[in-house]
């Protein structure tokens, strides 16, 4: 079991400091070669600090992973305010890539851990699983304004879709997708669920 968490600003700041010394680590030198001394090492603290705040590199790392993959989620949402079917799809894109390309490495520490440890694996799948299902609901709710094509199956659309997307992600890796990928990942994406040519 994890200690509390701290109660005072500076003890939230010290956690905090910790965090971040632990995904400099993560990031570098992967899971399985970190030890406890080095996330101390990282954040500037005593090794007893970490254990202060952290059971084990294990907790560190959920929690890290748990903020990682809650702002993927929020970053796909596209504000309201974006109405024209191309626009959100864009959107939607750009923003799920520019989130892979802040945390690129962490997520392939989490691909390190996925193999041994469930938590991990599941916490994949689920992310997976989110991203597609609110692509599926946008494809329908396209067909429903007539937008779309009313033949397209949206469950089995959305997963082919959204791994387009992966797949482009995967291979920027770090750096931001050039424009012209993201504009032709776009226009694959519309073409393929049947939308008009774009305004």
């Amino acid at each position: 079991m994890s200690p509390a968490p701290p109660v005072t600003a500076r003890g939230q700041r010290t956690r905090e400091g910790v965090l971040a010394g632990a995904r400099e680590v993560f990031e570098r030198r992967g899971f399985n070669a970190t030890r406890m001394n080095d996330i101390a090492d990282a954040a500037g603290v005593s090794h007893g600090t970490v254990y202060t705040y952290f059971a084990s590199k294990e907790d560190v790392l959920r929690e890290l992973v748990d903020a990682i993959a809650a702002e993927v989620v929020a970053a796909v949402r596209v504000p309201d305010d974006v109405v024209e079917p191309y626009a959100r799809i864009d959107a939607a894109n750009r923003r799920y890539l520019s989130a892979y390309a802040r945390h690129h490495r962490m997520l392939e520490v989490v691909g390190e851990v996925a193999g041994a440890d469930p938590y991990y694996a599941d916490l994949l799948a689920r992310l997976r699983a989110g991203l597609t299902r609110r692509a599926a609901d946008g494809i329908r709710r396209l067909q429903r304004e007539g937008r779309a094509d009313a033949a397209l199956d949206a469950d089995d659309a959305a997963p082919l879709l959204c791994g387009m997307v992966e797949a482009l992600a995967a291979r920027s890796g770090a750096a931001d997708a050039p424009d012209a990928a993201l504009t032709t990942l776009t226009r694959l994406w519309a073409q393929a669920i049947g939308l008009p040519p774009a305004p």
